[in-house]
């Protein structure tokens, strides 16, 4: 009896001792996902809103999940790793390193402002004064759940904060139009102060709470009062730089390790 086996030229089959990607090629490719997406991300966090880079970070992962679950067959499921980190490297971006990329530089924070000149800057997201003061006649404070954010369906709100205000004055007496009001906030049990030491902080161009009883005109600009951030801005700016490496040295470490393992399962 004679058996004959036909092959078909067409048809390919996938080598069973197809040989692994390499480990360079591996690193590289979870590297690119890790730099790339947190790079990518810088723009959003010295230049936009919070909440449109939060958007940002999610809208955006998505490709980078895609293309990761494409890669996976070729480098493995290890790649998936990569795409995490890359996660935490694009928050790491908008949340720390961006904001403070942004205030060094001058893109989201200004300095020296008049009061009355205020309007021409409030899209920043930092500002701080000179030539004003904070008047005690217009001083107040009232307590409020803190307005997380608002949906169409309702508001989400979280604890009950002590707020503390004072309308910002031009030492020139020129009317400050909108109302610029300094505020500090701090939990219930806790009293802040405005200084008189500090010259400004972070832009609110929507109130953090939800009461209509109260002095505040709906075009009103809110200033978080603090103090220079220089400092903070570059200790935040150095252990966000930190971050990023140590994601890269995590994801060098799992490579190193996994493919080792792999050569010890032959």
């Amino acid at each position: 009896m004679f058996v004959g086996f036909v092959e078909n030229q067409n048809r390919k089959k996938r080598e069973p001792n197809e040989e692994p990607s390499s480990l360079f090629f591996i690193f590289l490719t979870g590297f690119s996902f890790i730099f790339g997406f947190g790079f990518f991300l810088l723009p959003f966090g010295a230049f936009f809103p919070l909440s449109v880079s939060v958007w940002a970070i999610f809208i955006l992962f998505l490709p980078v999940l895609f293309l990761g679950i494409l890669l996976s067959k070729k480098t493995g499921f290890k790649i998936l790793l990569a795409v995490f980190l890359s996660l935490l490297s694009g928050g790491n971006s908008v949340l720390f390193l961006g904001d403070s990329i942004g205030y060094s530089l001058g893109i989201t924070a200004k300095m020296d402002v008049l009061p009355e000149e205020s309007f021409l800057y409030s899209n920043y997201r930092y500002l701080f004064l000179r030539d004003f003061y904070l008047d005690d006649k217009s001083a107040g404070e009232f307590r409020s759940p803190l307005l997380v954010r608002k949906r169409s369906g309702g508001s989400v709100y979280g604890p009950v904060i002590r707020f503390q205000y004072k309308q910002v004055r031009s030492i020139s007496g020129k009317e400050v139009k909108p109302p610029l009001y300094a505020i500090c906030y701090s939990k219930d049990d806790i009293k802040c102060h405005l200084s008189s030491l500090f010259s400004g902080g972070i832009v609110l161009l929507e109130p953090l709470w939800d009461l209509e009883d109260l002095p505040f005109t709906k075009d009103s600009v809110y200033l978080v009062w603090r103090g220079s951030m220089d400092s903070e801005m570059f200790v935040k700016g150095v252990y966000s730089f930190i971050f990023f490496l140590f994601l890269v040295v995590v994801w060098a470490i799992v490579v190193y390790f996994s493919q080792n393992q792999g050569k010890e399962s032959f």
